[in-house]
This record gives C-alpha cells, sequence and structure tokens, in this order.
C-alpha cells in the first residue's frame, strides 16, 4: 500500500532528526570553535557536557550514563571517572565479553567544569551521589536524552556562527585527533577511544579540508630567496 503524504512526512518527522541535527557527520571541532562553542554556553550542565566530551572522549551515550559518584566525592573532582561495561557500546551485546569498561583521568579542564556544576546543582558542593549528572529539568528524576545533547550542540553552534553542523561524535573525533597530534600513536589513541580495530581509529583521524590548507600555509616559501646568515658575535672569556 503506497504511503500518503502525511504518512511521509510523519516517517521523515520521526526519524530524519539525526541527521538534521549534524548524527550523520561528526565534523572536526577546531580549538577557536571550541571556546566559541563555551561561550555561547552558560548553563554549567551543558558547559559539562561539552568539556568533558573533548577531555575525555566518551561517546554521548556513556557521557549520560555518568552519576555524580563516578565524578565528585568529599567536595572535590575524583582523579578518574570510569564507565562500566554495560554502559559501552557494545556493553548489552552478545559479544559484551570482549567490551571492557573505559577509565580515563579527569584532567584539569574536567575538572574547573565538573565543580563548577556541582556547586550550581548543590550550594553545598554535595550533590546527591547517586543522581544524574547530566539531569533533565522536564523529565525529574531523570537525565537528558541523546536527542537533547544534540540539539544543545546544534544549537550552539548555530549561536557561535560555526559554520557546519556541530554533533557531540565530534568532540569524540576532536579528542582523537588532540590525542594522535600529541602522541602519533595510533595504538594509543585506539585504546584512549576504546577502539576494536585501529581500521576505525584511522577513520577519525582524517583532516578535513580547512586543516589541510591551513598546513599548506604554514609552509615556508619555497620561491623566496632564503636570507643571508648573521656574522655570529664572537664573546671573549
Amino acid at each position: 500500500m503506497a504511503w500518503s503524504g502525511m504518512r511521509w512526512r510523519r516517517y521523515a518527522r520521526l526519524n530524519a532528526w539525526p541527521y538534521l541535527l549534524g548524527m550523520s557527520i561528526a565534523r572536526y571541532i577546531t580549538p577557536e570553535e571550541r571556546l566559541r562553542l563555551l561561550a555561547v554556553l552558560p548553563n554549567p550542565r551543558d558547559r559539562l557536557l561539552v568539556v568533558m566530551g573533548l577531555n575525555t572522549g566518551f561517546r554521548v551515550s556513556e557521557l549520560l550514563s555518568l552519576k555524580w559518584g563516578q565524578i565528585w566525592r568529599d567536595g572535590q573532582p575524583l582523579a578518574y571517572v570510569e564507565v562500566a561495561r554495560r554502559n559501552l557500546k557494545g556493553g548489552r551485546s552478545a559479544q559484551r565479553k570482549n567490551v571492557l569498561s573505559r577509565r580515563l583521568p579527569i584532567n584539569a579542564a574536567a575538572a574547573v567544569a565538573v565543580r563548577e556544576y556541582a556547586f550550581a546543582v548543590s550550594g553545598s558542593g554535595v550533590p546527591d551521589p547517586a543522581a544524574w549528572v547530566f539531569a533533565s529539568r522536564k523529565r525529574c528524576p531523570g537525565v537528558i536524552t541523546r536527542r537533547q545533547a544534540h540539539t544543545i550542540l546544534a544549537r550552539a553552534g548555530v549561536r557561535a556562527g560555526l559554520i557546519g553542523k556541530v554533533a557531540p561524535h565530534g568532540m569524540r573525533r576532536a579528542f582523537g585527533l588532540d590525542c594522535y597530534d600529541l602522541t602519533k600513536d595510533i595504538l594509543l589513541v585506539r585504546d584512549l577511544l576504546g577502539h576494536r580495530s585501529v581500521l576505525t581509529t584511522e577513520s577519525y583521524l582524517k583532516r578535513g579540508e580547512d586543516q589541510m590548507h591551513q598546513v599548506v600555509h604554514r609552509l615556508g616559501s619555497f620561491g623566496q630567496p632564503v636570507p643571508a646568515m648573521a656574522e655570529p658575535n664572537h664573546v671573549s672569556l
């Protein structure tokens, strides 16, 4: 039976939102763009979502699984954040034995954002350890949905005047690229991202056209004459 126009519109409304919000293409978010994103996110919860995404590389579903007891204790951020296997990609599948929990440091930038949000949630800096970190204001008690997380990033990208789609997975890609630029060790980056195959990691490290152009501009101009070297200053001892 052929679908009516109304039925097609309803299907598109229910199923097309991931592509409209940028899930289909997770582009790299440059350092300058990150600052612009954070500048238009006054809500400490949303700022923490971005900062944690950029500094841990966790998937959005993994970030949304966090509870306060995993990142905050005794009035300060924990040194590490650990996501249990059941909350990782594939952690509930038939192959879950191949999935290990992921434990990463909470670095200085993330610790500042955690502290800011903890005191925003609880003026005494003692949030409920069993409460969701990224709690929803509409679904209480409850956590924001993946769709809401995509909406937060997409709208922030528009307000910041960024060109192209901005999505949570772009934060994960930025984390991977930053780690590779620091270490040049693709196997280490694979482990940090929790990939099973290095081929998946390679797909995260593809450079955008803007990045390639920047590299060319940074090169010296081979058509220009080499400046003469100055005579060395001899110092008598």
